[in-house]
């Protein structure tokens, strides 16, 4: 797909990618969060009012029921995306400690399944922190290396995963300290 991205223009698309790598890459765990609940707004706007229709007619509740339905949907999302973390934590940590220690009391799986949620809840702006910094390191060298290729210079498959390492290693170590210099 982003090869048949780049083939739409093969200036503009490498650019893009490479910018929007960066950003994703070094302050991704920033954006992200405003980012989901921003997209729930327009979602609840931009679909409110068809959805509405479907229940009423009413020209006040269609007119102010999609603002409605916006902030009821991002204030969802903004819980759910909380919530995501606990319960991915729980279930692995739930999964985790039944394969390896299969005779354990389940009262003992279940404390340490809490644990595991509490830990990736807490641990979440680490995770977005990686998760952004790889997607953008990948944007950031597909972009990189078309660029290359754009002034006819060769770069293979080693230089992308070099680029890739170095934009990621820098992105979480930008981004984790960052963190750390704000608290």
């Amino acid at each position: 797909m982003i090869g048949e991205l780049i083939m739409y223009h093969t200036l503009a698309v490498p650019l893009f990618l490479l910018v929007a790598g960066v950003v994703l890459a070094f302050w991704g765990n920033r954006i992200i969060p405003f980012a989901i609940i921003f997209l729930a707004l327009i979602l609840g706007f931009l679909q409110g009012g068809s959805l509405l229709l479907k229940f009423t007619e009413n020209p006040d509740v269609l007119r102010f029921g999609p603002i409605v339905l916006a902030v009821v949907l991002a204030i969802a999302v903004s819980f759910l995306y909380r919530a995501a973390f606990f319960l991915a934590g729980l279930f692995i940590g739930y999964f985790a400690c039944s394969a390896l220690f299969p005779h354990l009391s389940s009262i003992i799986i279940w404390i340490v399944a809490l644990i595991s949620g509490a830990l990736v809840y807490v641990s979440r702006n680490f995770v977005f922190s990686v998760l952004t910094s790889v997607t953008g390191a990948g944007l950031s060298a597909t972009g990189i290396v078309n660029l290359i290729a754009w002034v006819n210079v060769s770069a293979g498959i080693t230089t992308y995963w070099v680029i890739v390492v170095i934009i990621t290693v820098s992105g979480v170590v930008y981004q984790t300290k960052r963190k750390k210099g704000r608290k």
